[in-house]
């Protein structure tokens, strides 16, 4: 499954590399926020590898956004090579930060809000995990569930990512994960 999703990333990224596409489309903005909110709940069905690929696709290929990453309390899954899920529920963040950003285009620049939003999108894919599988915890993400749970998990960000949007502190590309 890491092998298909890698070669699908590449394949993706060269179209963005020679700028071969225009700006984002509402619709297509749309089918992104709803592919991510289905991969919150099913983040293993049998669509899930063809939504990651789309979505993705779109995110590195739109010129009109950009969704940036930084270190943080996600980056041990991004870095976990024994188990590629922990590597979907890193991208997923990636997701989460489109799609926070398509349905609040006023708190774009609000860095925190942002990383916020891609954290809870992993997290709540997390959870739909844990219902199928309870003993497949991170502790890492039981962390940040429970920062969320005391209505701290924004604090935390800012806390732990206080460097992002500086150029400092960027963070694990979705090709790193993948």
């Amino acid at each position: 499954m890491p092998r298909i999703l890698a070669a699908a990333l590449v394949l993706l990224c060269a179209p963005a590399l020679a700028g071969a596409r225009g700006p984002s489309t509402p619709a297509e903005r749309k089918k992104a926020v709803e592919l991510t909110r289905k991969l919150e709940k099913l983040p293993l069905a049998r669509s899930s590898n063809q939504d990651r690929a789309w979505l993705l696709e779109f995110i590195v290929e739109a010129p009109d956004f950009e969704v940036k990453s930084c270190r943080g309390p996600l980056d041990p899954l991004a870095k976990d090579e024994e188990n590629p899920v922990a590597r979907i529920l890193y991208v997923q963040s990636v997701f989460g930060m489109a799609a926070f950003m398509f349905e609040n285009p006023k708190k774009v620049d609000d860095w925190a809000a942002v990383q916020t939003a891609g954290i809870e999108s992993t997290l709540r894919a997390y959870e739909s995990l844990l219902k199928a599988d309870p003993d497949a915890h991170w502790k890492e993400l039981d962390r940040l569930i429970a920062a969320r749970g005391k209505g701290r998990l924004r604090a935390l960000v800012e806390k732990e990512m206080a460097k992002c949007g500086t150029g400092e502190d960027e963070g694990p590309a979705p090709s790193d994960a993948i």
